[in-house]
């Protein structure tokens, strides 16, 4: 399990389809990648946009061998999920009513999504798990930045 872990960090494979049709169908109303890591994609994206965020810890799609991997260290393979990088994966927010345009996207693009929150009218970021207490993302270390 963990050798296909390591095969997607030698090889990724950047969501060139995906990005071009969700770009085509004006499906996204924001779209970035993740290579600095989740946590930093959620606090830029949603500083640009004047939102807030809710994250689902229990949503975030993390590879079971990379999860035991970690769990064997003794680290919380969230807080690894949300601080690491080289995910080259998308952040896109949708709205509720380009929904149609979202799904057309998502198969030209040939590429599964996953919902892992949503967008809120109150600042900050927030996970939230099933039955622990929601944290501020905000408290978790920053990704990678080139310009630091």
């Amino acid at each position: 399990m963990v050798d296909s872990c390591v095969q997607r960090y030698l090889r990724p494979e950047p969501r060139l389809a995906l990005g071009i049709h969700l770009a085509r169908n004006k499906a996204a109303s924001a779209c970035m990648d993740l290579s600095d890591g989740l946590a930093d994609g959620c606090r830029q994206m949603a500083e640009a946009s004047g939102v807030g965020m809710a994250i689902d810890a229990a949503a975030l799609p993390i590879d079971p061998g990379a999860r035991a991997w970690f769990e064997a260290r003794g680290q919380d393979a969230i807080v690894q999920a949300l601080t690491g990088g080289d995910d080259y994966e998308l952040l896109i927010a949708v709205r509720p009513r380009t929904q149609r345009r979202l799904t057309a996207a998502i198969r030209r693009g040939g590429v599964m999504l996953t919902r892992i929150g949503r967008c809120t009218a109150e600042r900050g970021i927030t996970l939230r798990g099933a039955g622990a207490p929601s944290i501020d993302v905000g408290a978790l270390p920053d990704g990678f930045s080139h310009f630091r």
